[in-house]
């Protein structure tokens, strides 16, 4: 099952004025097993990329988009609270997935995710996510 959402060319924040899907129609694609995601590390969109979290599952919303769930904050992996990225946000960052499109001052007003209105793809699902180089 291939499961498109944007396309993925250089690793860009998208340009104010440019929707998500825009700027992941930028990056180069990548077609990836949504099992080949779950627990890979996710980076913080800054210069020094600190580890933000992980994946925990990958989801589609009813109007079709879909967002990585991530393990959000908290302090050595404790307290920390799912958010929903889009994917078209995100880029692979060799074995990590890094967040491009959003600070993580913005990170921080994402609601906790609750799964409510969505589908968890199954591992064997496949995706498009944008490519990216390190950023430093």
């Amino acid at each position: 099952m291939l499961i498109c959402s944007g396309m993925a060319h250089a690793q860009q924040p998208a340009p104010p004025g440019m929707s998500l899907a825009e700027a992941a129609s930028r990056r180069f694609p990548q077609a990836v097993r949504v099992g080949d995601l779950v627990q890979r590390e996710v980076l913080q969109p800054i210069e020094s990329q600190p580890r933000l979290g992980r994946v925990r599952e990958v989801v589609q919303q009813a109007d079709g988009t879909i967002d990585v769930v991530v393990e959000y904050g908290g302090l050595f992996g404790l307290f920390a609270r799912p958010i929903a990225v889009p994917v078209d946000a995100m880029v692979l960052l060799g074995e990590y997935m890094e967040i491009v499109d959003f600070t993580p001052k913005q990170l921080r007003h994402f609601k906790t995710f609750d799964g409510a209105g969505t589908t968890k793809l199954p591992g064997d699902s496949i995706i498009r996510v944008g490519l990216a180089r390190p950023s430093h």
